[in-house]
């Protein structure tokens, strides 16, 4: 699942995007939940804590959290925070169109079965 949210994410309109995106993640069920951040200029500090906590809430249910095109501040922001070790360099991209080549090669991967 692609999603492209606009704007500064702060703590007044946090707890409505994480809503959206619940809402849509019950829906639509995905493996893996993309956010292209190009149109977000500034991640506050408490949407920041949200978005680290979702990211382990998702791991647990089985949803790997990318992120792709922060801007030089966001970007910044999130290595601080420790989210982006988290994520590392195979879960954050530069590109939309890397990230979505990477799911591509996930997906079309052929699965294991255990012995």
């Amino acid at each position: 699942m692609l999603l492209r949210p606009e704007g500064a994410i702060y703590f007044a309109n946090a707890p409505r995007l994480g809503q959206l995106i619940r809402e849509l993640l019950q829906e639509f069920a995905p493996k893996v939940l993309i956010l292209d951040m190009r149109a977000v200029p500034v991640l506050e500090f408490t949407a920041l804590r949200m978005l680290l906590d979702a990211e382990e809430k998702l791991r647990q249910d089985g949803i790997s959290l990318w992120l792709v095109a922060l801007n030089p501040e966001v970007l910044e922001v999130v290595q601080r925070s420790g989210l982006g070790e988290r994520l590392g360099r195979e879960r954050m991209y530069f590109k939309l169109e890397q990230a979505v080549e990477s799911y591509q090669q996930l997906a079309s991967a052929p699965t294991k079965t255990p012995k």
